[in-house]
């Protein structure tokens, strides 16, 4: 007799467990980056549904604020696997639980309204690359490629990946404006102004200095072809470009990685009285949480010459 194929149940996945599965597939559905998921996926999985064991909460209906709170006193006291835990990365831990949270209320999975107190961060000095260091920087590359990659992050506050991505489509001509396209988080894009004369600098690399040989439409590429091709470039050598020029320059008191541009630019251009609105559209921020947090470190004499000039034209 020909044997029969044994019939296997699979085990039933747990309630928890399918719930943070089918988040997490609502936030590659909606286009959250792959760095984003990554973070959420690993915070639910590594550390919020070991927690709910070891709680014995094996449902959505027995989460309520004191598990919250307590996972956030088990946080602040005990820290993670590996050893004390910073403000800054429980703060990071809770909110992405907290996502998660309102997605399941959202979908009618939980009815309480718990969600995690955010322990308060402390607050860091942030000391920013000064406009004659960016410079200093760029007058110590070695190519235009590099000195183009220096001078976009310091003049338009574009995130890496934003600036590796850019294609020779996403140099923007409209009418006396200059922009470049870029794609940021959420897939979402926008354009980024750019001074006339660093536009021309770009357009001309595009047109006679970027290697012709190159099959990617990527404005910045390897400097020798590799495998017969040039490929589009990647974080880690702009990450050490960045570091070489500022030790070659003795920028040794402050972050010279590529974010620090970022941060470089938006500090200047508060200093220099741009519409935090504006500086949120250009920096691609969902809205001002990150800049009124992030750019409190201005110095108090920067609130001070704000200050006075309020009162000065009160007084006109």
């Amino acid at each position: 007799m020909p044997r029969r194929l044994a019939i296997v149940t699979a085990p039933p996945v747990a309630e928890l467990e399918r719930s943070v599965s089918d988040y997490l597939a609502h936030c590659k559905a909606a286009g959250l980056s792959k760095k984003t998921v990554d973070h959420y996926q690993s915070v639910l999985e590594r550390i919020w549904l070991p927690f709910l064991a070891a709680q014995n909460v094996a449902t959505l209906a027995a989460i309520d604020q004191r598990i919250l709170d307590r996972l956030s006193t088990q946080m602040l006291d005990d820290g993670g696997a590996k050893g004390p835990l910073s403000r800054h990365s429980i703060h990071s831990y809770l909110r992405a639980i907290g996502s998660y949270l309102r997605w399941a209320r959202t979908e009618g999975e939980i009815t309480t309204a718990a969600k995690p107190q955010l322990p308060k961060r402390p607050h860091r000095v942030m000391t920013t690359l000064t406009r004659p260091q960016l410079q200093a920087m760029e007058d110590a590359a070695s190519n235009e490629r590099d000195k183009l990659i220096v001078r976009l992050l310091a003049d338009t506050g574009v995130r890496l990946s934003e600036l590796l991505g850019l294609t020779t489509a996403d140099l923007i001509d409209q009418g006396r404006d200059r922009y470049i396209r870029v794609e940021g988080k959420g897939r979402r894009q926008r354009l980024v102004p750019v001074a006339p004369n660093l536009f021309a600098r770009i357009r001309r690399y595009v047109e006679r200095g970027r290697p012709k040989a190159a099959t990617t439409d990527r404005i910045f590429v390897s400097l020798r072809a590799k495998h017969g091709d040039y490929e589009p470039l990647d974080t880690r050598p702009v990450q050490e470009l960045t570091a070489s020029l500022a030790a070659s320059v003795g920028i040794t008191d402050r972050p010279a990685n590529p974010h620090a541009f970022r941060h470089a630019f938006a500090t200047n251009a508060l200093r220099k009285g741009m519409n935090p609105l504006a500086l949120q559209v250009i920096l691609g921020h969902a809205d001002l949480t990150m800049i009124s947090g992030t750019y409190s470190h201005l110095a108090p004499s920067d609130a001070a010459a704000a200050m006075m000039a309020v009162l000065s034209k009160d007084t006109d």
